[in-house]
């Protein structure tokens, strides 16, 4: 990134140079010794820092595990589910958000990729779809629900046993407003009352930091039988990626009902989570009949997502295919391109 945005080769990035960027924070946080320019260790430095907030702007590197070409999919029409509760949380539900924030309905599913991308136990990332009154569980009722979104994900020791706004629940259709306005949610969560002390579920904090937080890929450290009893689990309310509305929540396995209202000002998806435990599927809410454009950023960020795939993978693909790659790539970027344009900030 830095050496094609480097126009005269100096070794700095000036603001001019930076216009049409997507730099990971803003101009003038990333340069951090004030002389109106960045160096590629500041625009390094700033890389790093934004990587450690849900949502960022930090590209990755687009090389390892995960859902790398995601984007590519969604926007071809290929994908219906991201999978999420194994890979580092922050990571995850951030290539969400960003999709989500596109105006695409990706549903989230929980995942145990075992043994492959988690060596300690199948279970670790589930998916709990809502059947309502059942007297049995049948199999394509779970999944017609699971395909509507009528679901959350979880490690198993977070439960989000209810979540509506305005009445509607995920997977129940979509909430039209006339105009911007306040919305009513109602949710019961229950946390389990001990908790594994480990990464994946978020009591510990690797050295690397926050971002490698819900990872089952790699242990981070050694094995352990310890666990964390009680205390309080901070449930958000999500609109388009940022918490509206929040609530603490006491770790004792009992249900606890939430009551809150929030303002929604264009279109938007609206969720519950618990970071990193728990997310449930959103709730579409449409304004004025608006397709949801969140955020020009997330566009731009889907297509730079994927021009970085390409740089990492486009050797990987068989020659005689990789001009087929290309032009589905370049259709994908296109479309960003064009939701970009439509989405208003």
């Amino acid at each position: 990134m830095f050496s094609w945005l480097d126009t005269n080769q100096d070794g700095l990035l000036l603001r001019s140079e930076c216009e049409n960027a997507l730099l990971p924070l803003p101009f003038e946080v990333i340069d951090t010794d004030h002389d109106a320019a960045l160096s590629e260790s500041e625009l390094v430095a700033a890389h790093d820092r934004a990587a450690e907030q849900l949502p960022n702007l930090a590209v990755p590197q687009m090389n390892g595990v995960g859902a790398m070409e995601i984007c590519v999919s969604v926007a071809a029409g290929a994908c219906d589910f991201i999978s999420a509760m194994d890979t580092p949380r922050i990571a995850e539900w951030n290539m969400w958000y960003h999709l989500l924030n596109c105006g695409f309905p990706l549903k989230v599913s929980g995942e145990t990729d075992f043994p492959c991308m988690s060596g300690e136990r199948v279970g670790q990332g589930r998916v709990y779809v809502h059947l309502g009154q059942v007297k049995q569980v049948d199999f394509a009722a779970w999944c017609n629900g699971l395909a509507k979104g009528r679901s959350y994900v979880s490690d198993g020791f977070a439960h989000a046993l209810v979540f509506m706004v305005d009445g509607i629940a995920p997977g129940h259709g979509d909430l039209h407003l006339t105009a911007p306005g306040k919305v009513r949610i109602r949710a019961t969560v229950a946390f389990a009352p001990e908790l594994p002390r480990s990464v994946a579920q978020g009591t510990i904090v690797p050295p690397d930091g926050k971002r490698l937080v819900g990872d089952t890929v790699t242990l981070h450290g050694p094995r352990t039988e310890g666990v964390m009893s009680g205390g309080q689990r901070l449930v958000e309310i999500v609109a388009n990626g940022k918490v509206v509305a929040t609530k603490e929540v006491s770790a004792d396995g009992q249900a606890h009902d939430l009551d809150l209202e929030i303002e929604i000002h264009q279109s938007s998806w609206v969720a519950l989570r618990h970071f990193p435990q728990l997310h449930t599927n959103p709730v579409n809410v449409l304004v004025g009949g608006k397709p949801i454009r969140a955020a020009r950023a997330s566009a731009l960020w889907c297509g730079e997502a994927i021009e970085q795939l390409w740089r990492t993978r486009e050797r990987a693909i068989a020659e005689s295919e990789r001009a087929e790659a290309r032009r589905t790539f370049d259709e994908a970027i296109e479309k960003f391109r064009r939701i970009a344009k439509e989405s208003s900030n």
